[in-house]
């Protein structure tokens, strides 16, 4: 995603090193996240800081051995909930996915060989879930 956004210049990018505070007063941190350019820039300076006070309009997360799947799942929906535009949960211990959009219902991905996509969210960005198969 970061190649994608240094190419395009749409948005910024985030990994997991930061974290939101979203209008619900939740305050999460997605293993990555992109939000459109102009949203940021309309952000004061203090709701930049810290747990940035905005929703990303994508967020991804990634299953680890750890985690799990319903509370992952719940955490997608609260990204919904606050105004992300699009979700992917990656799971790949399972070689699956779940995308969640609003207004939708959750969609499964079975099959590391597909590609998703991002549109309209991100134009022209997709993922190979074949990269996250486990060694």
């Amino acid at each position: 995603m970061v190649s994608w956004n240094r190419q395009h210049g749409l948005g910024l990018t985030f990994d997991s090193s930061a974290g939101f505070t979203l209008s619900t007063g939740a305050m999460l941190s997605p293993d990555a996240s992109w939000i459109a350019r102009v949203r940021w820039d309309a952000l004061i300076a203090d709701d930049r800081r810290g747990f940035a006070r905005i929703c990303p309009d994508f967020v991804a997360e990634l299953l680890s051995p750890s985690d799990r799947l319903t509370d992952t799942m719940r955490k997608m929906e609260q990204w919904l909930e606050a105004g992300a535009r699009l979700g992917w949960l990656l799971v790949p211990a399972s070689e699956s996915a779940y995308i969640f959009e609003p207004g939708q219902p959750v969609r499964p991905v079975v099959g590391f060989d597909q590609l998703l996509n991002a549109e309209p969210v991100l134009p022209g960005f997709t993922l190979e879930l074949r990269r996250l198969r486990q060694q």
